[in-house]
């Protein structure tokens, strides 16, 4: 039996396409318990934010330390790095920490000029700009997350008032979560 090279041509697109929907079904899965743990916890950040503004920082550290615990567990949980080779998974957790270190590097270049609604609006807004970066490697989804989420945003920055904190804590916990659940049923 001798097969056509426009058959087999046509057979090995189809089973790249295949490939390329089940690692980004895997990495869909994989994500949305992070996506969920982080928007519980921004979410109860920012209502903390509006209830308790003089305590907002205390919170925030515990709150950021209980995500990074709980990543780590959720990490753990799903262990599957192979020995001596940096996974994709760990490679995004780099990326993480260095996208986290620049904007620590530019909260202290900005301090003496920034106020607490852009401070509000830095971190989600950069966090988005990570996941629109993951995007390019991770599928579409990540991207379109950001994009969107960045967008609600900008809109509550200059259109939320007094409600800022209660809007940043539907948009972007609410939409961290939203789109966990979204993935956990993709993936």
């Amino acid at each position: 039996m001798t097969v056509d090279p426009k058959e087999a041509a046509a057979s090995l697109s189809d089973i790249g396409s295949v490939e390329q929907r089940t690692r980004e079904a895997l990495v869909y899965e994989r994500s949305s318990d992070m996506l969920i743990l982080w928007g519980v916890l921004v979410a109860c950040g920012y209502v903390f934010t509006y209830a308790e503004p003089r305590y907002s920082n205390i919170a925030w550290l515990v709150l950021t330390a209980a995500g990074v615990g709980g990543g780590l567990l959720i990490r753990r949980w799903r262990e599957e790095a192979r020995r001596g080779h940096p996974t994709l998974g760990q490679r995004l957790f780099y990326a993480q920490l260095a996208l986290i270190a620049y904007g620590f590097v530019l909260m202290v270049l900005l301090w003496p000029v920034i106020s607490y609604r852009q401070i509000g609006a830095f971190w989600p807004t950069l966090v988005m700009f990570g996941h629109v970066l993951a995007g390019l490697w991770l599928g579409r989804f990540f991207i379109y997350l950001g994009i969107t989420v960045t967008a609600l945003i900008v809109a509550g920055y200059f259109w939320s008032g007094v409600w800022y904190p209660l809007w940043l804590a539907a948009v972007v916990g609410g939409g961290l979560i939203a789109a966990g659940l979204w993935l956990r049923r993709l993936g």
